[in-house]
């Protein structure tokens, strides 16, 4: 049986979006929705948390595909509170009481798991896991180009413009809902906020560069996946850079973003090897990205301050630099 068939009893679902939703989380929750709705379920979406939906792309991809998503302080009636991108009781999820609570999220686990719980970190997105859940289900998602639009958006935005993009399953819906999309063009054209542009140059402005190894390292405040690839594909321009390290603080990690212009340090094993034990990153030799629980940073490292760490470990791990 299906992971998704267990709730197919349901009368009233709510899908709840984690706090501040982004992308995936958006993506996530109109899967659902569609699968649910056209059994007959009544679904509602919703999200909580101190700051409504503001970013012009975000709610641009809320009107054009027609994600009907509202922000509550209540939970409305249901039977099922179905949280996407996020776990039940984490500090970016408005803790509701519900008579049944479900998980499906792509984030490491920090929750007690059962069989409503669906917590998978080897997926890039969670957009990824309910295109495959749907896939499972038979629901024919090619047929929706809206859905289609908003899933690979929600992988695309969680990738680094799809720079990052190297899990197997995420590749593969990428190709399986590829096509013409100008919605999804119009979508991409407008990811950054005037904000981000400030978060994007201080962080730049503040690099540190490390003169003998060659590789610099940027803290950004807490951004998108796909501010940190616009970060490294800019730093990475420079002529005396060969690895840039970009990375941010967000939803109980780091997520990190790195690019290399020397085929004697691949980014897809620097990546590994800085998020092992700890997190899990991969990509290409050229670009890769990852995640990092702070929780198991913690566990293992201590006190160590986390730009210390990666100090530490970018200078064991590039050799010296050959003029």
């Amino acid at each position: 049986m299906g992971f998704l068939q267990q709730f197919l009893d349901k009368k009233r679902i709510c899908i709840q979006c984690h706090n501040n939703p982004d992308s995936d989380t958006l993506a996530s929750a109109y899967g659902l929705y569609c699968f649910f709705t056209d059994r007959g379920i009544e679904t509602k979406i919703i999200y909580s948390g101190l700051k409504k939906i503001d970013k012009y792309n975000l709610r641009y991809m809320i009107e054009h595909c027609g994600i009907p998503i509202r922000y509550v302080n209540e939970l409305p009636e249901t039977e099922l509170l179905l949280i996407v991108d996020g776990q039940y009781g984490q500090g970016n999820v408005e803790k509701f009481n519900a008579p049944q609570i479900a998980v499906i999220d792509h984030h490491m686990c920090v929750q007690e798991e059962n069989e409503r719980t669906l917590i998978a970190a080897n997926y890039q997105s969670c957009s990824t896991i309910i295109w495959e859940l749907l896939e499972e289900e038979g629901y024919p998602v090619k047929e929706n180009e809206k859905l289609c639009v908003a899933l690979l958006f929600g992988l695309f935005v969680d990738t680094a413009s799809f720079y990052d993009l190297y899990g197997e399953r995420d590749i593969r819906m990428r190709l399986a809902l590829g096509g013409e999309y100008p919605l999804f063009d119009r979508l991409i054209k407008s990811c950054m906020t005037v904000a981000e542009l400030m978060i994007v140059s201080d962080a730049i402005y503040n690099h540190y560069f490390e003169y003998r190894k060659k590789f610099a390292i940027v803290s950004a405040l807490k951004c998108d996946q796909s501010i940190l690839g616009i970060i490294g594909d800019f730093v990475i321009q420079v002529d005396r850079i060969l690895v840039s390290f970009a990375y941010t603080e967000i939803n109980g990690g780091y997520q990190i973003s790195i690019r290399s212009c020397d085929n004697k340090i691949l980014a897809n094993q620097l990546a590994a090897s800085l998020c092992e034990g700890i997190g899990s990153g991969g990509g290409h030799a050229q670009k890769a990205g990852g995640r990092i629980s702070i929780e198991k940073y913690e566990d293992i490292y201590g006190k160590e301050d986390f730009f210390e760490f990666l100090i530490r470990k970018l200078n064991e791990h590039i050799p010296d630099a050959v003029e």
